[in-house]
């Protein structure tokens, strides 16, 4: 459902199609696995699989080749991209139009710079990184040699106890710094069970394969933060704008009274959401001329909540002949009709009272059937009329059916017994197609078809 908060540049707001990838790229197709519904999907518990999503994305969409190792972070691309794009949006604010050149710095890169290329490749950015493991330095350099980006960005080696200081040039002006710091504290990261046998926690918890430095830091995020911030506060004259990400909402509050403490003169927040997982975002500067913009939130109406559902109730009378009126029953015969209607489906909720399941549609199926049929059939009719040259044009564009490309309608249903004579059905809309009046049609199409027959 978060994927509506998303930031509105962010090209994963409409979600990749497995399908096309398992097709296109075999090291992704080994890991597709195809559900009842005919949905493509991959388990993303599995590091391999989410290692291999990545790197295909990176490739089809950013013409990035990049080889990640088997025991290092994965970076995820929607929450990347989030960031960097906040970061765009900032500089937007802060620089003026004679400014051109934009150089960042990124502390702690990872195994495959990933800010610093994806920065490079879209925006044309320059970048100093830094990296202390050596698996992730070598990684690094690896991929910059291989997409030919080392005029746009350097990696210096550091030691694990250095941020800043004597890692950059003092004498270039930066426009800006990121930082992805490790979100827990390893003093009490570890089994929490008295058997000791708990695993230990991944981050993020897609694609569990990290390195336990590129997670957990004595003291956690905000002990991180806070020598930064030490750190920033001497480097005010060579870098206009510090900014991380945090993985935990709590450490919002803590690192603010630091930077007040330390004499900031301005910061900002934001929020990262991308599916399930939610990051948050702080800038600031020590630099008296320079307002950190406070942007708004991408947030949808209605107190972040969304459009408000459509609701309708699902009484006995309107089930009569259908089988049991229970939420299972009724569940089962939604997902027949969703499938007939060529829909993505995954369920997110399953209790015996309360289902829930989310819907992508990547064309129309549900309106004007049978005049789609009739434009079909007449087409099919003129085909056969056609010279040969004719003819396979309109038969690669068959039954006025055909995909848009640019369409991509994303839902929410939520099945709920109230009573034990009727089921309480609503239906969200989170983004794409013509807007809520789409999940407007689908709705009736289910009273047309299945409710009210």
């Amino acid at each position: 459902m978060n994927s509506s908060f998303m930031h509105p540049r962010n090209p994963y707001r409409t979600p990749p199609d497995f399908k096309e990838l398992a097709l296109k790229f075999p090291e992704f197709r080994k890991h597709a696995k195809q559900k009842l519904t005919g949905k493509i999907e991959i388990d993303f518990k599995d590091a391999a699989a989410v290692r291999a999503l990545s790197t295909v994305l990176l490739k089809r969409d950013f013409n990035l080749d990049v080889e990640l190792p088997p025991d290092r972070l994965v970076p995820t691309l929607p929450l990347r991209l989030n960031y960097l794009l906040w970061v765009e949006d900032l500089l937007q604010q802060v620089n003026s139009a004679s400014e051109q050149i934009v150089h960042g710095i990124d502390i702690g890169t990872g195994a495959c710079c990933i800010y610093p290329i994806l920065a490079a490749r879209m925006k044309g950015w320059h970048f100093t990184a830094t990296e202390a493991d050596e698996t992730n330095y070598k990684c690094s350099l690896e991929t910059l040699e291989r997409n030919c980006l080392q005029s746009h960005v350097t990696i210096v080696k550091v030691t694990a106890e250095s941020m800043l200081h004597g890692n950059i040039d003092t004498s270039c002006k930066y426009d800006f710094t990121m930082c992805n710091p490790p979100f827990f504290d390893s003093d009490s990261f570890g089994p929490k069970s008295r058997s000791d046998k708990r695993p230990l926690p991944m981050c993020p918890k897609s694609g569990g394969s990290a390195s336990t430095t590129e997670i957990a830091v004595k003291g956690g995020e905000v002990k991180f933060i806070e020598n930064l911030i030490k750190e920033c506060q001497e480097l005010k004259s060579c870098v206009r704008m510090f900014t991380t990400m945090l993985g935990h909402k709590s450490s919002l509050a803590p690192i603010i009274l630091l930077l007040k403490e330390a004499g900031a003169s301005s910061w900002s927040e934001t929020e990262f959401c991308q599916g399930r997982t939610t990051r948050w975002g702080l800038a600031w500067t020590f630099c008296d001329n320079l307002t950190v913009p406070k942007l708004p939130q991408i947030r949808p109406k209605n107190n972040g909540k969304g459009p408000p559902p459509l609701n309708y109730v699902i009484s006995d009378e309107r089930w009569s002949n259908k089988g049991d009126l229970s939420v299972a029953c009724v569940l089962m015969k939604i997902l027949e009709l969703l499938n007939s209607l060529k829909m993505e489906i995954r369920k997110i909720k399953d209790k015996k009272d309360k289902k829930a399941i989310e819907f992508v549609a990547r064309e129309n199926t549900w309106s004007n059937q049978r005049r789609k049929q009739r434009e079909g059939k007449r087409n099919s009719d003129q085909a056969c009329e056609q010279p040969e040259s004719k003819r396979a044009k309109i038969d690669g564009c068959p039954l006025g059916l055909q995909k848009d490309q640019n369409f991509c309608l994303k839902g929410l249903l939520l099945l709920e017994e109230t009573n034990t004579e009727s089921i309480q059905l609503q239906m969200y809309w989170i983004e794409g197609g013509s807007g809520r009046e789409s999940i407007n049609q689908i709705l009736q199409y289910m009273k047309n078809h299945l409710f009210e027959k």
